[in-house]
């Protein structure tokens, strides 16, 4: 009988209700048990804004976009992306944000965090060329090989600064 038993936990929000714990079997009828919610609504975005206010959020991390990839990022950081057409030294400003926030908290966006709210820069340290890439044709019993290959150039950039601006909209 035990094995006929299955539980699985399920996450609603109707009639103030935060979490459920949905309980079935094939013998008994279903059961539902409230849990009462874990915060008020608006309580974490409050927060959020003190510690943005104050200067208390601590670390800041951001996710970004460029050159087709996304990058985790904080102060301090080195990322490598494909070539920016930037001189060494010059400052980058990152526009697309995907997400930012610091240990307490986090902002996604839909697809992107508001530039009002997050800012990233960073600084450009060098442009190289990345390892060598080999690219090989082959036909069998043919007596085709052909070897040739290319170095992707890229950008080494400093990440200085994640910004948290703004207060957050409810």
């Amino acid at each position: 009988m035990n094995a006929l038993r299955r539980s699985a936990a399920c996450f609603a929000s109707f009639a103030g209700v935060s979490r459920c714990r949905l309980v079935s079997s094939l013998m008994d009828s279903s059961e539902v048990v409230a849990v009462k919610p874990l915060f008020k609504p608006g309580q974490n975005i409050e927060k959020a804004n003190h510690a943005i206010a104050t200067g208390t959020a601590g670390r800041a991390f951001a996710i970004i976009h460029t050159a087709g990839r996304q990058y985790k990022v904080t102060p301090g950081d080195i990322i490598v992306p494909m070539k920016m057409h930037c001189r060494p030294g010059s400052r980058v400003v990152f526009h697309k944000v995907l997400a930012a926030g610091t240990k307490d908290f986090t902002l996604f966006g839909t697809p992107m965090v508001s530039p009002n709210l997050v800012r990233v820069t960073g600084t450009i340290i060098e442009q190289e060329y990345g390892a060598k890439e080999v690219i090989q044709y082959f036909k069998k019993r043919k007596r085709y090989r052909k070897k040739s290959g290319y170095r992707q150039r890229r950008t080494k950039v400093r990440i200085n600064d994640v910004c948290l601006m703004a207060n957050i909209d409810k």
